[in-house]
């Protein structure tokens, strides 16, 4: 149908956007845990599945894999309903037990032990290979099982939050309020894991564990920086994942290195970038505030000071006076003083420098902010 580049391309951002979806409700309720229990866990589902099929691409992969992740999930809840362990602990347990136990599973018995199970295919999924694939209806190439596949489940992901859409919302931010209706936080629960189960299983055989894992968490927490709209963020999630898929691709697949490397390493950088760059959350905003903040506190001081402090404010010597007084540079007094004269909340009168009105109300107003006794 189409080129192999293109084909590849559409089935991973499928891959991200079906994942993306169950992430960022996993994200706002910070269920962050989930994501990485269910691809572990469903590793033992789909290993129990290659004992029958050789492929990755098999109906079966996609049915015992998400059941397992169903069951580490119920595992980790009933667990921690009779013990005393946090879930993140349990879900460590739990996981990494599935885990090994699959991959000692698909290394000894896997393929009917007509070959030799590759593990790095656990681990980063056979992106290029899923090409090759295909669907035939009478004899017609109509594109391979992968995108198909994908997109079934990416439906249902859609189909499920659209009507259970409220119950979401309500659920994922205020859960007193779903309680006080008695919404039970229990279906919530298991169409989140049913999400997630699924969206895991069908994306194995293209993007394996980690990229698996990025896909569901990554996109939806660099959105997070961006938006607390729960509708916003699955739509900005999405983006970033489809972003993050057609840049990664476009650098590995001209290099001939690996395409889930190549998109796992481009979300990070571009959480890493939200992290700093977020204009209302990121590092480098919050520096800058701070340092505005700072200003404003060192122009209170000296108005604070000048207000109340009977010293000697010539002009000739106030500078020396407030530097030694604060402990502070004389350079960065000199600084602070002229701005404020330049605000008009400083004034020079007979060579004395004098707060104005307006400075003496910037203090008054800023003590009663502080809950300050003058």
């Amino acid at each position: 149908m189409f080129s192999m580049e293109f084909e590849l391309v559409l089935v991973i951002t499928l891959s991200a956007v079906t994942c993306s979806i169950p992430g960022a409700f996993l994200v706002m309720r910070k269920n962050y845990y989930a994501a990485d229990t269910s691809t572990r866990s469903a590793m033992f589902g789909i290993s129990i599945a290659l004992i029958f099929s050789a492929f990755l691409s098999s109906p079966l992969v996609i049915i015992f894999g998400s059941l397992t992740a169903i069951l580490g999930m119920f595992l980790i809840k009933k667990i921690k309903g009779i013990t005393h362990f946090r879930s993140k602990g349990i879900s460590i347990i739990v996981s990494s037990t599935l885990l090994c136990l699959g991959i000692l599973i698909a290394t000894n018995f896997s393929f009917n032990k007509s070959s030799e199970f590759d593990l790095s295919i656990i681990y980063l999924g056979e992106t290029a290979f899923t090409y090759f694939n295909r669907v035939r209806i009478a004899g017609v190439d109509i594109g391979s099982y992968a995108f198909y596949s994908i997109l079934l489940v990416m439906i249902i992901n859609i189909v499920i939050v659209t009507v259970f859409y409220k119950e979401f919302k309500i659920d994922g931010v205020d859960k007193n309020y779903a309680a006080s209706i008695q919404m039970k936080e229990e279906t919530i629960d298991l169409l989140l894991v049913v999400m997630t189960a699924l969206s895991v299983s069908v994306s194995f055989q293209t993007a394996g564990i980690f990229m698996t894992t990025a896909f569901i968490l990554g996109p939806a927490a660099a959105a997070l920086f961006y938006t607390k709209r729960l509708s916003t963020l699955a739509f900005v999630s999405v983006f970033i994942s489809s972003i993050a898929c057609l840049v990664g691709f476009s650098i590995a697949w001209p290099n001939y290195v690996s395409i889930s490397g190549s998109i796992v390493s481009f979300i990070g950088i571009l959480f890493i970038l939200s992290v700093l760059c977020a204009p209302e959350e990121g590092i480098i905003k919050k520096y800058f505030d701070y340092l505005a903040e700072q200003k404003k506190l060192d122009e209170y001081i000296i108005l604070d000071i000048l207000n109340t402090q009977s010293i000697d404010n010539s002009s000739s010597s106030i500078n020396e006076i407030l530097a030694v007084s604060l402990n502070w540079k004389v350079l960065r007094v000199s600084y602070i003083v002229n701005k404020l004269k330049a605000e008009k909340k400083l004034e020079d009168i007979n060579g004395k420098v004098i707060i104005t009105d307006e400075g003496k109300n910037i203090v008054e107003h800023f003590m009663k902010t502080q809950n300050c006794f003058h």
